[in-house]
């Protein structure tokens, strides 16, 4: 875990990014959503990160979740050609959780994260 300015702890989004994806794989495949989780080299660095890219349809999201925090997105939509990235900065697990959440309704709904 890193500590964050105030000596809060974060977790290890990679991590969670990873368990989240084991968890949830099979029924990103049924609800029709092509899915990939990949990792950053393990070289030594101390900022490491895991990304997940999902589309459906027209519209691909990305997003990159490192062992500080931060997170960025990547909202496309193929078929309007609108481009909408996003930087977060989580402080748990459930902001991860919910962040996801959120980014799966608009890839498949349609609505905004």
């Amino acid at each position: 875990m890193t500590t964050f300015g105030s000596g809060h702890r974060i977790p290890n989004l990679p991590d969670a990014l990873t368990t989240w994806f084991a968890e949830n794989g099979a029924v990103l495949r049924t609800r029709g959503i092509t899915a990939e989780l990949r990792h950053s080299p393990e070289d030594g660095r101390l900022k490491n990160s895991a990304w997940l890219t999902a589309e459906v349809g027209n519209r691909v999201i990305q997003i990159t979740v490192w062992n500080s925090g931060e997170a960025e997105l990547d909202f496309v939509d193929l078929g309007s050609g609108d481009h909408r990235p996003e930087h977060r900065d989580l402080r748990t697990e459930q902001e991860l959780r919910a962040l996801l959440g959120s980014v799966l309704d608009w890839i498949v709904l349609g609505t905004n994260s």
